[in-house]
């Protein structure tokens, strides 16, 4: 990953003062926040920058306030991001029988069903479906009974990690033997 100055800031002050380049993708922010070693890369040849910033093996992520952070790569990072490469998408839903009937009734390939306490006594069942097909599949058995699961949320990382702690929770997972 590389992130340089955007010169065109200066021509109109509403264009982002910073562009990241990652993965093949260009992402225009106002402010990073980089906490990993870094180096320089010049690049004297270049029309638009003559030199950037180089950071390896690290992840960014930007927020709602156009704001990157760029932070050391966790191995719980590394799965996730090669769960999100090979199309699995994590759903939640707080209707495990109806989950369990339509996965095993249309043959659905997905990970283990891990039970999630929460607030106000209400449970969470989170699983990963391993192919994105079958999300249709789910649409038309489980209308409004599921949702995707978005890695910046707090079911989703602790579906990989259980030392994410969810608020008002003692015993917050147990994974059923479903698979």
């Amino acid at each position: 990953m590389v992130f340089h100055f955007n010169k065109k800031h200066h021509e109109d002050p509403s264009v982002p003062m910073w562009i990241i380049k990652a993965k093949g993708e260009s992402y225009y922010v106002e402010h990073v926040d980089c906490s990993v070693p870094w180096t320089t890369k010049e690049t004297p040849d270049n029309s638009h920058t003559k030199g950037s910033i180089k950071v390896k093996d690290c992840l960014l992520t930007i927020d709602d306030d156009n704001c990157a952070s760029i932070a050391v790569l966790t191995a719980h990072d590394i799965a996730r991001l090669k769960n999100q490469a090979k199309g699995i998408t994590r759903i939640i839903t707080n209707w495990r029988d109806l989950l369990v009937k339509t996965l095993e009734k249309s043959n659905i390939k997905h990970g283990p069903i891990k039970r999630f306490s929460a607030g106000c006594s209400s449970t969470w069942y989170v699983c990963d479906i391993f192919d994105k097909s079958a999300l249709t599949i789910l649409g038309l058995s489980m209308v409004d009974k599921h949702r995707v699961l978005m890695p910046n949320e707090t079911y989703y990382k602790a579906y990989d990690d259980p030392t994410v702690i969810i608020p008002d929770d003692d015993d917050f997972i147990e994974e059923d033997e479903d698979e």
